[in-house]
């Protein structure tokens, strides 16, 4: 239970830090200054909120039988005999798109920290998860069994990151505007 709540928490400070971000880039927008990333920050905060409303249900069991309600319609259709080739083509799309999304954030954090490409990354980990969580295959299940400490390593991983590039922003935004004043006067 403790993993679960350390979770809910590290969500809630990504999701915190996105969404300051993002009212700092809007209003950093209205004065002139580089701020035209707050919706993407917006967006980001928004998806980590829905992740840790997503978990806090679970932790909670509202989501009970939910999945079962998914299965159901799924044998329903004809989509769940044949689900192993999918989910296993799914899993990997999933993960390419993810290391994708972190080499895209991390080639541009190399030259300058540029706004919100490696949040987007950091973000994609712990979605990602998710995802391939949700696909359920078989072998993931299992290895979520034996290590359930690595789903809290890799959400906390990933909130840490979108909190030290949404940390990186406002510090930017800051420098910004200090500059700005210092002209000014």
């Amino acid at each position: 239970m403790s993993h679960d709540v350390m979770r809910v928490v590290a969500l809630t400070i990504a999701c915190l830090f996105g969404l300051w971000t993002a009212v700092a880039c809007r209003r950093a927008q209205y004065h002139g200054l580089p701020g035209s990333d707050a919706l993407i920050w917006a967006g980001l905060s928004s998806v980590f909120f829905l992740l840790c409303l997503l978990k806090t249900a679970r932790g909670l069991g509202l989501l009970r039988g939910f999945g079962g309600l998914l299965r159901d319609i799924f044998k329903q259709r004809g989509w769940y005999e044949d689900r192993r080739s999918l989910q296993i083509a799914a899993s990997i799309a999933v993960a390419a798109v993810v290391i994708a999304l972190i080499v895209w954030g991390l080639l541009w954090a190399w030259h300058y920290i540029k706004r919100y490409r490696l949040a987007i990354g950091f973000m994609g980990l712990t979605l990602g998860f998710a995802i391939i969580r949700f696909i359920s295959l078989h072998e993931v299940d299992a290895w979520n069994a034996q290590a359930p400490a690595a789903r809290t390593a890799v959400d906390l991983v990933a909130a840490a990151g979108v909190s030290v590039v949404a940390i990186a922003r406002l510090w930017q935004l800051r420098a910004f505007a200090l500059q700005r004043a210092k002209i000014k006067s």
